[in-house]
């Protein structure tokens, strides 16, 4: 089974990154139609297929091609046009045929306008414009053989720069013709050909505007297509991430698997003698380690004793490579250990473990190691900051389950139980009644006592109605009373409280803690302190009895693990403060949420 943790680093900065997501589809094979654009991204999409245009990335190239064709086609009917008639004219149509030949020479060899529809560009459409408006007026004005050569460069007007430069060239030229008309005077049958000719001109400079249209909005969808595979493209990736994640969910939420798994990791790529990974526990201010093959270490190191590679490897950007740790002052976690890999484990851009792979060789270890250990280490930084989250979060959901198995009791066991009592009452006191019935009838008086005290403890919470204060000493005085253990509560709260939330898992600390003093404490005294002030909070519970040393013992004992965890759900800092002979302090303390 592939874990999360060995996902590939790109595909975890993607899940935590902010890659589009696909579009909610109906029903399999019915792919919905994806919703229009907005303004602006339509906008921008046309104005990159403009840009697209304009390089002759798109049609227009194919656009200025045919408008060279057109160009040599017009001064080829020209020629046949003069050929035809009876007045040559001479020099002018001569000059005029040189001009047009030389022109479509000079296009031809040039690349057209709608390359670079630039400053340039216009400049020499203008040239353009003017040597075919001069072939026009010296050969005849509206009845000279040349007159529709200016209908390609009015045709190129409306290719790179759209309907309004395509129409203002169109203008230019026939108002250029008409006015040498009216200097020289108009003659017969001229107003029908200026007509004529004009009509041919604006059906040149609306087909060009129009053809341009087209060509950008071709361009424009195929931008448009290839943005949406993107978009595909990008959304199957996540899918396929996202499925590898979700197959793995189970076991990645749980520590214990993590470790599991990347042991089974280590041992593939890795050849070593000791491997140890450590996870912090702000609570206690100690290391927990949860791997440690090939070597013995104590469930929970203090900040102090921790070996000296790893405590250079918490502060490194990078995993510390040690080719002979004989020969550097430092030492490893396996006593006998000559070079290891030290990793940090960094999630949430904070420190959450360490991780130890050493073997008894010196120089075993190179700088593919080190790297390979480097790619392993965010995937694993982050499947542990997961799996602790989520017993977090597991922590959060027990209130529900309490609640749950308290009314089981009381609807089932309890009113079982008070029956049976009322009924080995009502016989013990019959005349003749043996003496083991009222023995039976104590043993059973005393279980429905221990079990009313159950169900108190796990109904009594805290609500709107009822905050910490109120609930921790109706608690106190049932402690006291049960125990013998002169208990006090003291609070400061300046008319303040926390979330419901927050004080009902403070609340549940103070139960544990309690529990504690009862059972492994031997104290005469409890004194529970709950105080609000200046923007933090802090619940402390202390006694006068033996004391341990909390790094000593097992995390199972005292209750130690579900205090830490119901600290660590509301974003307290817990800390338990005990020697031997002193008794013991638990303090909780957090900021007050705003």
């Amino acid at each position: 089974m592939v874990r999360a943790h060995d996902l590939p680093g790109d595909v975890v900065r993607r899940l935590a990154g902010t890659a589009p997501r696909p579009a909610r589809g109906g029903a399999a094979g019915d792919a919905p139609s994806p919703p229009p654009a907005p303004a602006p991204a339509r906008r921008e999409r046309r104005r990159r297929a403009e840009e697209a245009a304009a390089q002759g990335t798109g049609p227009l190239r194919r656009l200025g091609f045919f408008a060279v064709l057109l160009r040599w086609g017009t001064v080829l009917v020209g020629l046949l046009l003069a050929l035809t008639t009876e007045d040559t004219r001479g020099a002018p149509l001569l000059l005029a045929t040189g001009l047009l030949v030389a022109n479509a020479c000079w296009w031809t060899l040039r690349p057209p306008a709608t390359d670079h529809p630039s400053r340039a560009a216009e400049v020499a459409l203008l040239a353009d414009l003017a040597v075919t408006v001069t072939a026009v007026a010296i050969t005849g004005r509206w009845n000279s053989p040349f007159v529709l050569t200016p209908v390609p460069t009015v045709m190129l007007a409306g290719f790179g720069w759209g309907y309004v430069e395509s129409l203002a060239a169109a203008a230019l030229a026939g108002g250029s013709v008409a006015a040498v008309d009216i200097a020289i005077g108009v003659p017969e049958g001229g107003a029908r050909l200026a007509a004529q000719a004009g009509v041919v001109l604006l059906a040149g400079a609306i087909l060009g505007g129009f053809t341009r249209r087209l060509a950008v909005d071709a361009v424009a969808h195929q931008q448009q297509a290839i943005d949406e595979m993107a978009r595909m493209s990008t959304a199957n990736d996540l899918l396929l991430a996202l499925h590898d994640v979700a197959q793995t969910l189970p076991a990645s939420l749980d520590l214990g698997e993590v470790v599991t798994s990347a042991r089974a990791r280590f041992r593939e790529l890795f050849d070593y003698t000791a491997a140890t990974i450590l996870v912090g526990d702000d609570p206690t201010g100690t290391w927990r380690v949860e791997l440690a093959e090939g070597v013995r270490l104590s469930p929970g190191l203090l900040e102090g004793a921790l070996p000296a590679a790893l405590v250079a490897a918490a502060s490194a950007p990078r995993p510390v490579l040690a080719h002979d740790l004989i020969t550097r002052p430092s030492h490893g976690s396996a006593p006998l250990a000559r070079s290891g890999l030290y990793a940090p484990l960094r999630a949430r851009g904070g420190l959450v473990g360490l991780v130890a792979i050493e073997h008894t060789d010196p120089g075993r270890y190179s700088e593919r190691d080190r790297d390979l250990l480097e790619s392993m280490a965010e995937p694993l930084a982050l499947a542990i900051d997961n799996a602790l989250w989520f017993s977090r979060l597991r922590t959060l959901g027990a209130e529900a389950e309490r609640a749950r198995i308290a009314r089981d009791l009381h609807d089932r066991l309890a009113q079982s139980l008070a029956y049976v009592t009322f009924e080995l009452e009502r016989l013990s006191e019959r005349d003749g009644a043996p003496d083991e019935l009222g023995a039976l009838r104590d043993v059973v008086r005393g279980v429905v006592s221990e079990l009313r005290e159950t169900l108190f403890q796990l109904r009594a919470a805290v609500s709107e109605t009822a905050d910490l204060a109120e609930v921790a000493g109706e608690h106190a005085a049932r402690f006291q009373e049960r125990t013998g253990i002169a208990t006090s509560v003291s609070t400061r709260l300046g008319g303040q409280r926390l979330p419901v939330q927050v004080e009902q898992e403070l609340w549940r600390i103070l139960q544990e803690a309690l529990t504690n003093v009862e059972r492994h404490s031997g104290a005469e005294h409890a004194w529970i302190t709950w105080a609000i002030a200046g923007g933090h909070a802090w619940l402390e519970i202390r006694d006068d009895g033996h004391g341990f040393r909390p790094h000593q013992v097992r995390r199972e004992r005292f209750g130690l693990v579900g205090m830490r965890e119901r600290a660590d759900a509301v974003g307290a800092h817990l800390a338990i403060d005990s020697e031997p002979g002193r008794g013991t302090r638990v303090l909780v303390e957090l900021e007050v949420p705003r």
